[in-house]
């Protein structure tokens, strides 16, 4: 083995990063590198190209990786690329089994390693260190809509991978009710992650604005306030992620915290501190006091699915 270096990576739908942990900067990723997918024909072309750039291409390591997709035996299908991950193809290379968990779940366990700067507070109670002892909850918008949850048990805290994207869509608003019948209309079977990804602001605006299409969701998070219907859009977004953050917050007795990561919500910090989004996700009948006292807060990091790897690395 090359000392206690080992290896993480980012694989996403459309790019992967690797970094190494390990010596004077512990479990902090450095040598971080990024490979795109249309440049080589497979994850393990990309890695044995990493390998031979960082000169460990003879090294026993051990790895986490974080994948955009569910993590389910051996074979690992990536959402929405035509990649696939090999579990036994990659111990080949390294030599060592490697881990594999979803992105979210890494995004989850990469808050354990964070200060409370790096979290941006949003309507309600303030946000805390994420530590053993509590109950949190991560959505990540992007792409897509990813979930996962930081579990306490046996003293220590667990990422539980989730698809909870993948939810059934319950329509609470007017336009949120447009929305569903547009899609049906349409012939589209949607979930949650039909409105609360990329994809969806843009269905969202043809669905709002009687067909009208616009190419890329800044087109619609860039003119909030100048377009009636990119903020209708934006309004919606927001206010359904807040019903389903309570949910959630509900689902797995996160009471300590809520997370929100992802590019997009990053692009509608101020939309998420609009009251919209504290109203509907406090209404919840019986259990309006109680989510009133969860803290909601924006990651303002890019790099949690590394650093979430490193962590489990180090929770092994």
């Amino acid at each position: 083995m090359a000392g206690d270096v080992a290896l993480v990576a980012d694989i996403g739908r459309q790019s992967v990063r690797f970094g190494l942990t390990g010596g004077d900067a512990g479990l902090i990723p450095r040598d971080v590198r990024k490979f795109m997918t249309a440049e080589h024909p497979t994850f393990t072309s990309a890695l044995v190209a990493y390998l031979n750039g960082v000169g460990l291409q003879e090294a026993r390591l051990p790895s986490v990786l974080a994948v955009a997709g569910a993590v389910r035996g051996d074979l690992i299908n990536l959402t929405g690329s035509r990649w696939y991950i090999s579990l036994s193809g990659v111990e080949a290379v390294l030599r060592v089994r490697p881990r594999a968990l979803n992105e979210c779940a890494a995004n989850a366990l990469a808050l354990t390693m964070l200060p409370i700067a790096a979290f941006t507070p949003l309507q309600g109670p303030p946000p805390r260190l994420v530590e053993a002892g509590g109950n949190y909850v991560v959505i990540g918008t992007g792409t897509g809509l990813g979930v996962a949850a930081l579990i306490t048990a046996g003293g220590k805290l667990s990422a539980l991978q989730t698809e909870a994207g993948h939810m059934s869509f319950s329509p609470g608003s007017t336009d949120e009710r447009t929305f569903a019948q547009y899609c049906t209309s349409k012939g589209i079977v949607f979930d949650i992650e039909t409105l609360l990804g990329a994809p969806g602001l843009l269905l969202a605006y043809e669905a709002l604005s009687g067909g009208k299409k616009l190419e890329r969701p800044e087109d619609v998070t860039r003119n909030v306030g100048r377009d009636p219907v990119s903020t209708a859009v934006v309004r919606m977004f927001v206010e359904h992620l807040g019903a389903f953050a309570g949910d959630l917050a509900l689902a797995y007795g996160a009471w300590d915290g809520v997370f929100l990561t992802g590019a997009i919500a990053r692009a509608l910090q101020p939309q998420l501190m609009d009251p919209g989004f504290r109203r509907r996700m406090e209404g919840k009948a019986a259990f309006r006091r109680q989510l009133s006292e969860v803290p909601v807060a924006l990651v303002n990091r890019t790099d949690l699915e590394l650093l979430g790897a490193a962590a489990a690395l180090g929770n092994a």
